[in-house]
């Protein structure tokens, strides 16, 4: 059912089905599974593996990591690199047997954190190798041998990287163009092409690198696999494949290190390839799936990297805000005595506790093999990114002028030197790397439609007519009115004391009530817009977002409940209520719009000034065009041979 969601046609060939529970699922259909979210505690074994690793880990971040010296230079010393080396940073999800610390989800989400709350751009590079660089997709589809060379040397010496994105497709994974051709002696293939904006990439030894192979189809032990051909000849078809790309071979290039509004630490590179000869030993898993491979490990990044980056910016700011709250005097009083502050403290508590909810669900949910967590994955970044970022330009306007200044200026005339700017700059990461929330929130809309799509494949896609039309009909009435029927029927909740609790039974009674709502208004737009609704962006963002807030409404009831029981932290329920209010409200208007909006109307105000209907709004400026700040293209940095690393 690609056609429905235009532009994703590539990457719903390599998209499996759901093959896990999953919360999300039940609750996009009407029946929300609550027991889903009673997960087992955590075993003595692993909360002893954090306890024992915390201190060691927090003491060489407090000693040895100078956050301010990385800001101001851009630059992470190599000292700092090795020393994360040593204690095993780099090594956190790998197995024990190949030289790592064999972390559960849950623990490697604590330590990215922890070292997010002392410096997020520290706490990003060590992220990427074992979240999207080459560990995961060896550890998931590598060959035994390909463990046992590649897993060590990532644990303890070498840093890793993901290269997919190329200038020419953004978001769009599936537009790849990079080409790696087999020779004709079929022992190597010759890789050309280029990758941007490669986290990493100007100090990794080794990348996960997708290209595109030409192939051709072919059965084997009666399954249809791709089989690359030497020199690309009679191929079928320029097919996604994943390679380990050794950073050294000759013909790789460096040309860029990319710099960025924020995150200023960071080694990203824009890279190019010219006849680079890779093995045919370095190919991972198989030829053809390299799309499918990027589209689940980019699930760890989503489910575990950037939820726990953001908490732990966000944590990071939370006691200086306070703090600045209660200290400013303005007028003869603290700021903390104002109401619009004090609500402005209030909703940042409750994002904080919201967002810490859903991660920590979503990384035990990650921890437990038999769930599938691509939509709870992506909901969790969406949400931990977006709050980050409303969280902390809530911090910033709390602490008004000094908010602006930067750490270094402040501290010249003895002011706390607290970033919050840089803090506010570097947050916008993580809302675009690892999947755009403009690309997530269709990719949500479309696993909540699944069942719909794929039961009507024929009804939506095209117009049956006589007797095959009335046929299927028939065929959907037969399900979907005792369907209908049932989604406006409540479903009582489990007989379980944690479905009980006072403050807990009405918010679940809300989300099951919301998601019976939510299911009929995703039948009904559906049915009414087939074809159309592969363009509605708005109506596919509004499912995501009513799905998000329900699911923070569950999580965070049941979450609140589980520390008021396990730590006796009553506010916790002052936080879940604070969550269930806001989102309340939103998740009664959005399904509304989600049946009648007025999307149309600014839809068509957009394609007007895009087509260039109202000039008069450059009038009065010196008009510039984003073509007038190209530079000419014999200076670009991509022409020519350039040198093997980019100078920093």
């Amino acid at each position: 059912m690609g056609s429905l969601f235009k532009g994703f046609e590539r990457i719903e060939e390599a998209r499996d089905r759901l093959s896990g529970r999953s919360f999300m699922a039940g609750l996009f259909a009407g029946r929300p599974d609550f027991p889903l979210l009673l997960l087992p505690e955590e075993s003595p074994a692993e909360t002893e593996v954090w306890e024992s690793y915390r201190p060691r880990l927090e003491t060489f971040l407090t000693t040895q990591v100078d956050p301010d010296e990385i800001e101001r230079t851009a630059k992470i010393p190599d000292a700092v690199l090795q020393g994360l080396f040593a204690i095993g940073a780099f090594g956190m999800k790998i197995p024990k047997e190949y030289g790592g610390l064999g972390f559960s989800y849950t623990n490697y989400g604590r330590a990215l954190m922890l070292i997010a709350s002392w410096s997020n751009v520290l706490a990003l590079t060590v992220a990427v190798p074992q979240s999207i660089g080459i560990a995961m997709p060896v550890l998931l589809f590598g060959t035994e041998e390909q463990k046992r060379k590649y897993l060590p040397l990532v644990a303890r010496e070498a840093i890793s990287a993901f290269a997919l994105t190329e200038s020419v497709t953004g978001s769009d994974a599936a537009n790849v163009q990079t080409d790696a051709v087999l020779d004709s002696g079929g022992m190597a293939y010759r890789l050309s092409g280029e990758k941007l904006w490669c986290t990493n990439g100007t100090i990794a030894r080794y990348i996960t690198l997708i290209a595109r192979v030409p192939a051709r189809r072919e059965l084997c032990d009666g399954r249809t696999v791709w089989v690359p051909v030497p020199e690309g000849k009679e191929a079928e078809d320029r097919v996604h494949t994943a390679f380990i790309l050794d950073m050294d071979l000759p013909g790789v290039r460096v040309r860029q290190r990319c710099q960025f509004e924020g995150c200023r630490g960071i080694e990203n590179a824009y890279m190019t390839f010219r006849n680079v000869r890779i093995p045919a030993a370095n190919v991972i898993g198989d030829v053809g799936r390299g799309l499918k491979y990027a589209l689940t490990i980019l699930n760890v990044g989503r489910a575990i990297s950037i939820p726990a980056i953001c908490l732990g910016m966000a944590k990071q700011a939370w006691q200086p805000t306070l703090d600045r709250a209660n200290d400013r005097v303005t007028f003869q009083r603290p700021l903390a005595e104002r109401q619009t502050q004090r609500m402005r403290v209030g909703r940042m508590a409750a994002d904080l506790f919201a967002m810490e909810a859903l991660a920590f669900s979503v990384w035990r949910m990650a921890d437990r093999r038999d769930y599938d967590v691509r939509i709870e994955s992506a909901i969790a970044k969406i949400c931990c990114s977006e709050r980050t970022i409303r969280f902390l330009k809530d911090a910033q306007t709390i602490f008004g002028g000094m908010g602006y200044e930067t750490a270094d200026s402040k501290r010249v005339r003895g002011e706390p030197a607290f970033g919050i700017e840089q803090l506010v700059r570097d947050a916008e990461m993580y809302r675009i790397g690892e999947g755009a929330t403009d690309i997530l929130r269709p990719f949500v809309a479309r696993e909540a439609l699944d069942p719909h799509l794929e039961r009507a494949r024929t009804y939506l896609e095209e117009e049956p007519i006589g007797l095959r039309r009335l046929v299927k009909l028939g065929s959907l009435a037969a399900f979907y009115i005792p369907w209908y029927l049932r989604q406006w029927i409540p479903s009582p909740l489990p007989s379980r004391p944690e479905f009980r609790h006072p403050n807990v039974r009405p918010k679940l009674r809300f989300v099951e009530r919301a998601s019976r709502r939510l299911a009929r208004a995703m039948f009904y737009s559906v049915a009414w817009h087939r074809q159309a609704l592969r363009d509605d962006q708005g109506r596919q963002n509004r499912i995501e977002s009513i799905g998000e807030d329900l699911a923070a409404i569950a999580i965070t009831g049941l979450y609140a409940e589980a520390q008021r029981g396990t730590a006796g932290y009553v506010e916790a329920w002052d936080l879940a209520d604070e969550v269930f209010r806001e989102a309340k409200v939103r998740v009664k208007r959005q399904i509304r719009a989600l049946i009648s909006n007025r999307d149309a109307r600014s839809a068509g105000l957009g394609v007007k000034t895009l087509g260039g209907a109202c000039p008069a709004l450059s009038a009065g400026i010196i008009a510039r065009g984003l073509r007038d700040y190209q530079m000419p293209e014999k200076d670009a940095v991509g022409t020519g041979e350039g040198r093997k690393q980019a100078a920093v």
